[in-house]
């Protein structure tokens, strides 16, 4: 209706106008109304299609593992000791599936409170840093060989770093969080934590019962946690500059930047969580991101297996937990057990989270493929799997709280149009 009386009123207007202009003068020629064009329609961006069935996988991983008294989930199923990257990414996960739209704010406000909580009051390791390891049962310490402990075994600044930026995320993102998660950050004497630029870990000898501090260096983790350091006003400047201490290899015709200091695995994970998370604060960080990508794909194209390379807790004897790195020591596309130089052949994994987390990153019809392939590593009601084998392409069957919580990750990053979750710049 409104349409048409618009028409009615617009053509009621054009017929006194000329017949006035008729009747001032007859031989003088009518021009046509001039009409103003309508405005073009506006363009709207397609709308981002979420997997929800993806993170509702994810998340069940989250549901299922979770201990209601402290908050905590277990970093893979039975495994219940988690480190303080580990309850990073267990804020991930719940920060992630509330915004895509699947927890309740209810749910989340309760889940967020009392992960909180626990961190304002789980003991420190020599009253400075969260220790390396916590019951998520009861969130008490644990000593290297997983028993409770009043005095715990070291901490890592990496692990720490991971934490720091999520509680940088929930501080600036949901205030109604942010005096909770800076009073966490006031408990770490943050002058143990960085020395000289450089980030510090600090071991205890279970024999001698001495702690021995050491620096933790790493082109790509390391950046990525000095990252946490920085947003909370604590810059590790020799650690964040992704230019120092690096050299340049080939591989499968793609020039990777590498850590010319030597033990340190290149791979996919602080990268893709730099990109989700922080963004890329530098076009160098970028560059080797894109690299990184780049030399995976090259190895598919060059020997047909698949590759998405991570780090991942896996059913596969002697080691269980494994880096398969894009580089090591010299040595490209690389799997190593939790120690140093332990290397072996298989297990060959095309990770989850890796999958997801690149394809949300830089998607390319390479991603994508990878993408369709590690499908049956998702099993609905208890989470996603590490990924799937290279050669089988038969699920790697660990569910683990990381994989789940940077699927959501990632998924999130899509649904907000290829926007890093912080948008405060990294100085």
């Amino acid at each position: 209706m409104t349409r048409r009386f618009r028409s009615i009123g617009r053509m009621a207007t054009l017929s006194l106008v000329l017949g006035f202009a008729a009747c001032r003068d007859t031989t003088a020629p009518v021009e046509p109304p001039v009409e103003t064009p309508p405005p073009p329609p506006a363009v709207v961006p397609p709308a981002v299609v979420i997997d929800t069935q993806a993170a509702r996988v994810a998340w069940s991983f989250v549901e299922q593992n979770t201990t209601a008294a402290t908050g905590l989930a277990n970093a893979i199923y039975p495994f219940q000791y988690v480190t303080a990257w580990d309850i990073a990414s267990l804020i991930a996960a719940a920060y992630s599936a509330h915004a895509i739209g699947i927890v309740s704010d209810s749910t989340y406000d309760a889940r967020i409170r009392t992960i909180l909580g626990t961190l304002a009051r789980v003991p420190l390791f020599e009253g400075a840093a969260f220790n390396k390891s916590y019951d998520s049962h009861t969130a008490q310490m644990i000593s290297s060989d997983r028993q409770l402990s009043s005095v715990g075994y070291g901490w890592s600044a990496t692990d720490i770093g991971r934490l720091l930026i999520w509680l940088r995320i929930l501080a600036l993102n949901e205030p109604q969080y942010a005096t909770l998660a800076s009073s966490i950050v006031d408990r770490l004497d943050i002058s143990r934590l960085i020395r000289n630029g450089t980030l510090q870990g600090r071991d205890l000898d279970p024999a001698t019962g001495i702690a021995r501090d050491y620096a933790e260096t790493g082109l790509g983790y390391e950046q990525y946690a000095s990252a946490g350091y920085a947003l909370w006003g604590h810059r590790p400047s020799a650690s964040l500059d992704p230019s120092a201490h690096t050299s340049r290899v080939d591989i499968y015709g793609v020039s990777v930047t590498v850590d010319a200091r030597g033990n340190s695995r290149i791979t996919s994970e602080p990268y893709v969580m730099m990109g989700l998370e922080t963004g890329f604060w530098s076009p160098t960080l970028r560059e080797q991101a894109v690299a990184v990508l780049a030399a995976q794909e090259a190895r598919w194209r060059s020997t047909g297996m698949l590759t998405m390379v991570s780090e991942d807790a896996l059913p596969d004897p002697p080691y269980y937990f494994y880096y398969y790195s894009l580089f090591h020591n010299g040595r490209a596309f690389v799997v190593e057990g939790p120690e140093d130089g332990s290397y072996i052949e298989a297990p060959r994994w095309v990770s989850t989270k890796m999958a997801y987390g690149w394809n949300a990153l830089f998607p390319s019809p390479y991603t994508r493929l990878v993408l369709d392939a590690v499908q049956p590593a998702a099993v609905p009601g208890r989470g996603w799997s590490a990924g799937v084998y290279e050669t089988s392409r038969l699920p790697a069957s660990e569910q683990g709280l990381n994989t789940a919580a940077l699927v959501l990750e990632s998924l999130l990053y899509q649904s907000r149009r290829s926007q890093p979750f912080l948008s405060q710049p990294i100085q």
